[in-house]
């Protein structure tokens, strides 16, 4: 018979399952949304509203569960510092600024990598040992990364070094995800969340407001559906869904929190061809596949971790 303890850890598992895919459903609409959002405003300008938006939602939420904001130690101050710099900072803008030459089915299925650079770092940092399965499975991931970046004409153009940023800003994420996971042992995801945004927010208005394009009337003159579409990924793509992230990093370890991201093209793809009207060519699906076979690979445990 199985005890009450169990069946109550399943049920919070199951429910972190839950949220995971309810977080790739978001992060899908959301590179549609930045990449319609880069029409509209300055890439500056955009990533830090985004960021402060979602600072306050965060603040709100904080606010509405505990009523106060914990204080951290320094050597705390110190981790969640660099996680705000990898994950809010760097991420943000080297995402903005890629999906501004790239295209949103591109920026997708480059994101999907996130799960096998997960399980390469992990072991590295972790000391699991690396096997001829995950070897191949990282060859054949970036096999399929190579055929996206250069499936349009086959040239390496603004599309092409557009693909290479939006790469760049996957493997930073990744590395704050390593933060992450070592941060959230001490600290809970929520107030770790808060105090990333703080610290990467003010890096990115820093960054804004040394560009002087930045000030344009353009960006703050927009129509409604642009607003909206910005509420939308900095409150429930960027707050809500990264307070969730890291619940399921912090109860399953970044390598399988990670295996969800699998799921993240086929929502980013979709939605891209519905609100964007992109074209899923061949050589998105071929890449697709590799991606998603190199991480199958990439993932299996072929060998035990050493001590």
């Amino acid at each position: 018979m199985t005890s009450p303890t169990v069946d109550a850890s399943q049920d919070r598992t199951g429910l972190i399952y839950l949220q995971l895919m309810f977080v790739m459903a978001t992060w899908g609409l959301n590179i549609v949304s930045i990449k319609y959002l880069t029409q509209h405003m300055d890439i500056r300008a955009l990533a830090a509203l985004r960021i402060a938006v979602a600072f306050v939602a965060v603040t709100l939420i904080v606010k509405a569960r505990r009523g106060r904001i914990p204080r951290l130690g320094r050597q705390e101050l110190g981790w969640v510092a660099l996680a705000g710099f990898l994950v809010v900072y760097a991420h943000q803008t080297a995402l903005v600024y890629g999906l501004q030459f790239s295209s949103a089915a591109n920026g997708t299925l480059l994101m999907a990598t996130s799960p096998l650079l997960s399980a390469l770092l992990a072991a590295l940092f972790y000391r699991e040992r690396l096997t001829w399965l995950r070897i191949a499975g990282a060859l054949l991931g970036l096999t399929g990364v190579a055929m996206v970046v250069v499936g349009s004409g086959a040239r390496l153009g603004l599309t092409g070094w557009g693909d290479a940023i939006v790469f760049l800003a996957v493997a930073v994420f990744v590395f704050g995800g390593l933060v992450i996971q070592r941060i959230s042992r001490t600290l809970d995801p929520l107030a770790m969340l808060w105090y990333m945004y703080l610290a990467g927010g003010l890096m990115l208005i820093v960054h804004a407001a040394m560009t002087p394009s930045s000030y344009d009337a353009d960006n703050w003159s927009m129509t409604w559906w642009p607003w909206l579409v910005l509420l939308f990924s900095a409150v429930i793509a960027s707050g809500v869904s990264n307070i969730l992230w890291n619940a399921g990093i912090a109860r399953l370890g970044i390598s399988r929190a990670a295996l969800f991201v699998n799921w993240l093209p086929i929502f980013g793809l979709l939605f891209a061809a519905l609100f964007l009207d992109e074209h899923v060519t061949w050589v998105h699906v071929a890449g697709l596949a590799c991606i998603l076979s190199g991480t199958w690979l990439g993932l299996r445990r072929g060998a035990p971790a050493s001590r």
